[in-house]
């Protein structure tokens, strides 16, 4: 039986990986606007990227949207939570597939994307994201710093 892109993301986030350590308080949607300065032509290089965790955005699992400059991909992610961190691992595209559009694997099933860290130091709600599978739109830009935050 071929499970739907929706069933499968119920299963994804599950209740014993959003309680260990008090991750409960992870649930819900997180953006990103990354930029990558411009093309030769002028042309801005902005790709957004929309994370959506817990029943209220997913159905029960993890959805990680990007759309933007030369992209437009939904991956149906797994989410681990810890009391300070949450990984977000690649499961699949939308489709089910580990495959882009393109039939090209760019990540493999588990490896991770990132993780958000909640750090004392930048107040309430803030937030270091340490890119791991997830790449930057361009060499020179950090792999580390605050790049999502939580949205309503």
């Amino acid at each position: 039986m071929r499970m739907t892109g929706a069933a499968l993301a119920a299963g994804l986030l599950t209740g014993a990986a959003l309680g260990a350590g008090g991750g409960e308080g992870w649930q819900g949607r997180y953006r990103w606007e990354a930029e990558g300065g411009r093309t030769t032509g002028g042309t801005g290089i902005v790709v957004t990227y929309d994370l959506a965790i817990g029943p209220a955005g997913a159905r029960g699992g993890c959805v990680l949207t990007a759309q933007g400059f030369q992209t437009d991909e939904r991956i149906l992610c797994k989410a681990e939570a810890g009391a300070r961190s949450l990984t977000v691992a690649f499961h699949s595209y939308a489709d089910g597939r580990t495959l882009n559009r393109f039939g090209v694997a760019v990540h493999k099933p588990g490896e991770p994307l990132f993780t958000l860290t909640r750090e004392a130091t930048t107040g309430a709600g803030g937030l270091t994201t340490r890119l791991q599978g997830l790449r930057p739109l361009n060499e020179d830009a950090p792999v580390s710093g605050s790049f999502f935050a939580r949205v309503p």
